[in-house]
């Protein structure tokens, strides 16, 4: 296991005071991270912001995950974040491809983030399942029949090198997005998918286990390395493009502007996590590589990355010149979650979750316009969705049975402290039963008093104590907040 500094980073920790700075003691810290809980994003990103909240002194960072367009939701949410060091997060490299492309929903500049550093060199592999009957490179260049590879998002760096790298090495690969977190692996025990294209470090595991091979490799010593393959220019572009990004794994993140001295701050606690035996430790124990670069060599990195030629962007723009079509099927309703947002459903031989969005999904019951709260576990559906979406979202779902009457939810009363606020007062952190929870102050729904007079979400501040009320479920929007300030 590497555990490796910088020189850069490594003289910077040296020259670090004694004490701490202090700007953060005592505050809570958002780290938005934009994916969902489970896999290599989730794993570095809460052991990291663990011994963070103790470097720091902060009273407690909380996580939020921010899955969504291959990492562009929590990137573009972290951009829009205040400006005061208070928020943090990381996301998928992939991002870099979608910034040169200028892909449709960015709204941020990966050039204007602060950079707090990064944890770790990724070299990226190719597996194939041991259940594929595959074993090397040159089996995957003869299959005469598709082979099914999955991806996380469209932009994802998963999903933009596969595709990159069957254009350039002639491979017939068929892409299928939407996994998330281990779910890829688990469709390649289940002889569902054939392979994938993803960091080492998240694939070490299945393949020590033999239930997977290395084809090749991209970037450290992984053998057999992907340049032996590559014998067109365009094919040596696009592996040493690939190869150059892996350099850059695990990113941290601010928004940009805040205060130099803050940034300053961020990135010396960052850097001393970095170096802490026990965090070493259990990055070790949990098979997590450390090869860590502070926040302003990042910037280096990140600015060089986006200034490809023209050729080079034309050969990214042409690999990646694909529409994934929506899928139809027809499955009985398995399960339903989330005030029946989410539905599990059978597609093929597999069991999908997918989230039915109240403003682009149309929902029918025998035949008549409906709503989510119409539908019934049991109910026989055809159902329209989006593979290449995250979250397998609906663009339609018609079906028939016996309309359930919706069972009415659980309203709490919750009297607590609040312990985190984001985006401008709409975003409240509390503590519940001991579990800490996050709801949404509505604009037009939720009734909001400070000192028993309306108030505006602005108002709200950490520490205050205020009553709450809310349905219990996955997703809270509070009915009525009432505070006390000091």
């Amino acid at each position: 296991m590497k555990h490796l500094l910088s020189a850069a980073a490594l003289a910077c920790l040296t020259a670090l005071p004694v004490s701490a700075q202090g700007f953060f003691e005592g505050k809570t810290i958002t780290y938005i991270i934009a994916t969902n809980p489970g896999g290599g994003y989730d794993a570095y990103g809460r052991l990291i912001g663990r011994y963070l909240e103790d470097e720091l002194g902060a009273r407690r960072i909380v996580f939020r995950n921010l899955p969504g367009a291959g990492h562009i939701i929590g990137a573009n949410t972290l951009f829009a974040s205040d400006a005061d060091g208070l928020t943090i997060g990381t996301f998928n490299t992939g991002l870099i491809y979608a910034q040169i492309l200028q892909r449709e929903g960015i709204q941020f500049d990966l050039s204007e983030f602060e950079w707090i550093g990064k944890a770790s060199a990724d070299p990226r592999v190719l597996v194939l399942a041991e259940t594929s009957g595959l074993t090397s490179f040159q089996d995957l260049r003869d299959a005469s029949d598709p082979v099914r590879f999955a991806s996380t998002g469209i932009g994802s760096a998963s999903f933009t090198e596969t595709r990159m790298l069957a254009d350039a090495l002639e491979l017939n690969i068929e892409l299928i997005p939407g996994y998330q977190g281990n779910a890829a692996e688990m469709a390649m025990l289940r002889s569902e998918i054939a392979g994938q294209v993803g960091s080492l470090s998240s694939l070490a595991p299945f393949i020590d286990t033999g239930s997977a091979v290395v084809a090749f490799g991209i970037g450290g010593a992984v053998e057999p390395s992907a340049l032996e393959f590559a014998t067109t220019d365009k094919a040596k572009s696009i592996v040493s493009l690939i190869e150059a990004l892996s350099s850059l794994g695990r990113l941290t993140a601010a928004p940009p502007d805040v205060p130099e001295e803050v940034v300053e701050e961020l990135r010396d606690a960052y850097l001393a996590v970095m170096t802490n035996p026990d965090f070493l430790a259990e990055a070790e124990k949990l098979g997590l590589p450390i090869e860590a670069a502070r926040g302003d060599e990042v910037q280096d990195l990140v600015n060089a990355a986006l200034q490809q030629s023209p050729e080079t962007v034309e050969i990214i723009a042409s690999a990646l010149e694909v529409e994934i079509p929506t899928l139809v099927v027809t499955s009985d309703i398995l399960a339903l979650e989330d005030r029946n947002k989410v539905v599990t459903f059978m597609s093929g031989d597999a069991e999908v979750a997918g989230e039915i969005s109240g403003s682009r999904t149309t929902v029918s019951v025998n035949g008549a316009d409906a709503g989510r709260g119409d539908l019934a576990v049991g109910m026989n559906c055809e159902i329209e969705y989006d593979p290449a979406s995250e979250v397998n979202e609906f663009k339609r779902i018609d079906c028939s049975g016996e309309v359930m009457a919706a069972a009415e939810a659980a309203v709490m009363m919750v009297k607590t402290a609040i312990v985190g606020i984001a985006d401008g007062g709409k975003e409240v952190t509390f503590v519940a039963e001991g579990v800490e929870k996050m709801g949404e102050v509505s604009g037009s729904r939720t009734s909001l008093t400070v000192n028993g007079e309306a108030a505006e979400r602005g108002a709200l501040l950490v520490g205050m104590e205020c009553e709450f009320s809310f349905e219990d479920g996955a997703e809270i929007e509070f009915k009525m907040v009432a505070c006390q300030a000091q």
